[in-house]
């Protein structure tokens, strides 16, 4: 009888697992780095969703990777109810052995990266959000690093954190709202740089224009022009503080820098969210602080914590070069000028005593 011609190896490989107490049991799994650490956000998280939103990804397509995951080792890892996703006994054999092969990855990867920074050199990557703070930290870290840095826009948080898990940037200089935190995936740490406030820039001719200080309850009819920058964390924010001012709606219109210009030149009753730092791009108008400054923004320093080339005494020395540069800026590019001498334990302040 003739031969069967060999078959083609499989894809799948065997993996045993044992734990104490237990009998031997043998899976065969085709699992990659991506679905255990979907596995390990979810437990970290205790919830589909915070796990959805660290890793980037839609609720629905994070349980369609699970569903997946569980067909492969034959159970369910987590009771999922309303309050949340808890491993089972299955999960809790598995678990262990999840972050342990994630640890040999990390470990692996920064092995790799190590080799390629020694072998070609490259410049530190910055992931940075949209903001005047980004350039001061380009600036920055040019003179510590003592090379040209090199920024990548990132303008949605959970983008900038899920790129700094992979290693496609070294450090992430980003902002989140009250309320709404960062929330920083395993592995990764986290420094706040301080607080800002955020003004509100009118035309010329709008009859508010001529105070000093505005509320925010005063602004009810006004279109918002709020910069277009694929992110609405802050819209967000905005919308809530309205609401707790005491209007539930609000009209929003997303515009590019140059038409924001031609509008609030334009006048009308439109107003529009301004940086406490002035970018340099001059925008038509005037610039006044909201009472309460109910509209403000957090900015934040993210690194990995075991590997890389930023480590926490760079990144402390990150974040005291950026808090000094943004004081010196102010004197130049403050819109508000007097405003943190009247309002310590901000961003750019005198700290509190």
């Amino acid at each position: 009888m003739a031969e069967r011609p060999a078959r083609k190896a499989a894809r799948r490989l065997p993996h045993t697992w044992s734990a104490p107490g237990t009998r031997f049991h043998t899976f065969v799994v085709d699992m990659e780095e991506r679905h255990l650490r979907c596995l390990e956000a979810v437990a970290a998280t205790g919830s589909l969703n915070k796990a959805a939103r660290l890793l980037g990804l839609s609720q629905p397509a994070l349980s369609a990777q699970l569903r997946r995951i569980e067909t492969a080792v034959g159970g369910e890892v987590f009771e999922r109810s309303p309050s949340g996703a808890r491993a089972t006994s299955l999960g809790e054999v598995l678990l262990p052995y999840v972050r342990e092969a994630l640890r040999g990855m990390d470990t692996l990867h920064r092995a790799i990266a190590a080799h390629h920074t020694a072998a070609v050199g490259r410049s530190l990557r910055l992931g940075v959000r949209t903001t005047p703070l980004a350039l001061l930290l380009y600036e920055v870290a040019a003179d510590l690093v003592g090379e040209v840095a090199e920024l990548v826009v990132l303008d949605r948080s959970v983008e900038a954190v899920a790129a700094l898990v992979r290693g496609d940037v070294d450090l992430v200089l980003h902002t989140d709202f009250p309320g709404r935190p960062i929330t920083a995936a395993s592995g990764v740490r986290m420094s706040s740089v301080g607080t800002e406030p955020l003004f509100v820039g009118l035309p010329d001719d709008h009859p508010l224009a001529a105070r000093a200080e505005i509320d925010l309850a005063d602004l009810a009819a006004e279109t918002w022009l709020l910069a277009v920058n694929g992110d609405d964390e802050f819209d967000r924010h905005l919308m809530e503080q309205r609401r707790l001012a005491g209007h539930s709606t609000m009209v929003v219109r997303a515009v590019e820098p140059l038409l924001l210009v031609q509008l609030m030149r334009r006048g009308g009753p439109v107003v529009s969210a301004m940086n406490a730092l002035s970018s340099g791009m001059v925008i038509p108008g005037v610039v006044r602080e909201l009472r309460g400054s109910p509209v403000r923004t957090r900015h934040v320093l993210l690194w990995r914590e075991n590997g890389g080339p930023v480590d926490e005494k760079l990144a402390g020395r990150l974040r005291s070069g950026l808090l000094d540069a943004y004081r010196s800026a102010l004197s130049h590019s403050g819109r508000v000028p007097g405003w943190w001498e009247r309002n310590p334990g901000w961003l750019g302040s005198t700290p509190r005593r």
